[in-house]
């Protein structure tokens, strides 16, 4: 045998072994990932094309991503999520991933939803997103105030965003001096279609006023204990559907 052709043979070969080797990691990794439920709110954008949700996760899992499926009738949502590798299957992960750990998460469709029916891929529930031209904003923010892609609302994460509302739903949470440092605060305005009878609690330290008004029951919440009740009073006085 020829040194060149020895060469070839030698190429060739590490050129097999990188393959499988890649193939394996690819299998190995994939082992890891799994699909679920979308179970929170859904947003969807004046132009129809794109779709937000609030997704929490934990410490032992890395960002969700939201996939979604589409069809000439359909369009369907799920979260696809992926333990970190090593960790054994009986391992428990609770809570969330810390302040990384929850998120609003988007994808774009291909054409804008239209009279295509939106729905969970895994659950196969039927989805009303709500519509980002209805949302009520707050044409008045204590200073520092900025929005957040965080949904940090006051409240419990079995409770709106998290979960699902009957009707369609949003929460908008915006952050004082976020990355700052320091003292914190978070200011939410949920909105949900139709009369809700039930009132949210009042989160610590803070303020909450909910109200109905043009079809939709509006809740403003904020965690903040530098916030003062005139400039809550302000916010609310300044918030309209």
């Amino acid at each position: 045998m020829t040194e060149k052709r020895r060469r070839r043979l030698c190429a060739a070969a590490a050129l097999v072994c990188l393959i499988a080797a890649v193939a394996g990691w690819t299998l190995w990794d994939r082992s890891h990932v799994y699909d679920t439920s979308v179970p929170g709110d859904v947003l969807i954008s004046a132009d129809g094309r794109t779709l937000t949700t609030p997704v929490i996760w934990t410490g032992c899992e890395d960002k969700p991503r939201l996939v979604v499926h589409e069809s000439a009738r359909t369009v369907s949502l799920e979260l696809e999520r992926k333990r970190h590798a090593g960790l054994p299957e009986n391992t428990a992960c609770v809570g969330s991933g810390g302040e990384d750990g929850q998120q609003l998460l988007t994808t774009i469709l291909d054409h804008p939803l239209g009279a295509r029916t939106l729905s969970d891929a895994v659950s196969h529930e039927t989805i009303s997103p709500f519509e980002a031209t209805r949302l009520a904003r707050p044409r008045y923010l204590p200073k520092g105030y900025t929005p957040s892609d965080r949904p940090l609302g006051p409240g419990d994460v079995t409770t709106p965003p998290y979960r699902r509302a009957r009707t369609p739903s949003w929460t908008v949470t915006y952050l004082r001096n976020p990355g700052q440092g320091g003292g914190r605060g978070s200011l939410s305005i949920s909105q949900t279609t139709g009369r809700i009878t039930g009132r949210p609690g009042t989160p610590p330290g803070g303020w909450s006023l909910t109200w109905y008004a043009a079809g939709y029951t509006i809740s403003v919440q904020a965690a903040d204990r530098q916030l003062t009740e005139d400039e809550f009073r302000e916010v609310t006085d300044h918030v309209s559907p």
